[in-house]
């Protein structure tokens, strides 16, 4: 697959409009490269400060409505359109079970707007997610094949532990191990449940939007540590 195809893919779902009710929205994949590079288990841990000519091997693309660059030694994913999902795969890295860890912060855009994790990505769009708002919300849900969500906890849920509004740090955490999942924000528990779909995959950083567009959001400090 040619990279401008990669960019003009695009797979229709149905997100969430936070306490209002759900719509339709573009989810812009970004899948791992073609470009002759074969996807590898992870033996030792993984550091990344986004210092350019240092960082892994993110996929960073833009189009008219979202794009990916390392920026200031940070990823940043700027997301101008509304209803969309722009995110970037570490590619050539295969995750099992795994610790990570990352700093996050939204830099502009409508506190509704989401942000966080994919991860135990399939080359079909398959993935889990774990992502937070500025106006302190936060899921989990998985993916599925035919373009379904299937949320793995009730609903958008508050979190008293989410740092709210603009330029506000927060750490995501996701531990897998096996089929048991545990999240936290700044060491906070969240959640802890069991997902058996999908038992390796590759990971993600992402930032969405709903109603409105013109987000913006960083990403720093990311560390994963594969499991034993």
């Amino acid at each position: 697959m040619s990279r401008s195809s990669r960019l003009s893919q695009v797979v229709t779902l149905c997100l969430p409009i936070l306490l209002l009710l759900s719509s339709a929205c573009s989810l812009r994949p970004i899948q791992p490269s073609s470009g002759g590079t074969s996807q590898q288990a992870v033996d030792g841990p993984i550091s990344d400060a986004f210092v350019p000519n240092q960082t892994g091997n993110w996929s960073l693309e833009r189009d008219e409505r979202a794009a990916t660059e390392i920026v200031n030694e940070q990823l940043v994913i700027t997301v101008t359109g509304p209803n969309t999902i722009q995110y970037a795969t570490l590619e050539d890295r295969i995750f099992s079970d795994f610790v990570l860890e990352v700093d996050t912060w939204q830099r502009s855009g409508s506190p509704e707007s989401s942000y966080g994790v994919l991860f135990r990505m399939q080359d079909d769009g398959q993935f889990l997610r774990f992502d937070i708002t500025g106006n302190g919300m936060y899921i989990i849900e998985r993916h599925n094949a035919d373009g379904s969500w299937t949320r793995l906890i009730p609903d958008w849920l508050p979190a008293s532990a989410i740092n709210q509004g603009l330029n506000e740090l927060n750490r995501l955490k996701v531990i897998a191990a096996g089929s048991s999942l545990t999240f936290y924000i700044n060491d906070v528990l969240l959640a802890q449940l069991i997902d058996e779909t999908f038992a390796s995959g590759t990971i993600a950083l992402d930032a969405g939007t709903f109603n409105n567009g013109n987000l913006q959001v960083s990403f720093d400090n990311l560390i994963i540590t594969p499991g034993s």
